[in-house]
């Protein structure tokens, strides 16, 4: 009898384990971690130290373009194979959250595309529209811890669309173009106008049209948000 308790026992920590790494590491569920906390700073220093590495070994990273290309091509598709099947086994693919139309996931699609063709101009709407990767790091919206599934992603994501741009720098002179300006400047509205409907069909937060990056824009009606965000970007990109 006193066996068979013991084995219940085990038995039950280990599934109180396991419902725990669920929890902590999977879970839709899972809280986010809040502005300057130390997850938040934790996050930043990883993606200052891993920039601050990327220009001080540039002649490396010049001299073995070809092989680097191809390691962070591999990071950015396993990246997405975590991505989609997490919400495929977790959300069994909702639509509000697991379509890939929030402008670092399709920075991220474009940064694999210059990867692999080298295609100039590519490159200039991904650097343009790369610029909230930044955002996303300094101002955390529904981001969870770096050992979450989804907080793993969302920093591969955000690091390697920060990081191609000065790849391409690095190893071909790459640097933004009024042209480059022009063509991003469309490709958003066009982004923009998409969002806007998916959202208003299936109640997503695409390009954080439901939930906002800082408590205070909630108090701001959704036609004068959606548009203040237009142009919010369009400075952005001008500047």
């Amino acid at each position: 009898m006193e066996s068979w308790d013991k084995q219940a026992s085990q038995s039950a920590r280990h599934i109180d384990l396991k419902e725990k790494i669920y929890l902590s590491c999977v879970s839709i569920d899972a809280p986010f971690i809040n502005a300057f906390s130390l997850a938040h700073i934790l996050y930043s220093l990883a993606f200052f130290v891993i920039l601050f590495a990327m220009f001080i070994f540039r002649d490396f990273i010049y001299t073995y373009q070809v092989a680097i290309g191809r390691v962070m091509f591999t990071i950015s598709l396993l990246q997405q194979i975590l991505l989609y099947s997490w919400y495929y086994f977790e959300t069994k693919f909702d639509l509000k959250q697991a379509l890939p139309l929030h402008i670092c996931r399709i920075s991220t699609i474009m940064g694999m595309i210059y990867l692999v063709t080298g295609n100039q101009m590519i490159m200039q709407v991904l650097f343009y529209f790369g610029l909230f990767a930044y955002f996303s790091f300094f101002m955390p919206s529904r981001i969870n811890k770096i050992y979450h599934i989804s907080g793993l992603s969302y920093f591969l994501n955000h690091v390697i669309t920060i990081l191609i741009p000065y790849f391409a720098y690095f190893t071909t002179g790459w640097v933004p173009s009024f042209r480059g300006l022009i063509l991003s400047l469309v490709a958003f509205v066009i982004y923009w106008l998409v969002a806007l409907v998916v959202n208003r069909s299936i109640d997503g937060n695409y390009f954080y049209m439901k939930y906002r990056p800082l408590p205070i824009l909630y108090k701001i009606n959704f036609p004068t948000y959606a548009v203040g965000n237009f142009v919010f970007t369009s400075l952005l990109f001008l500047l």
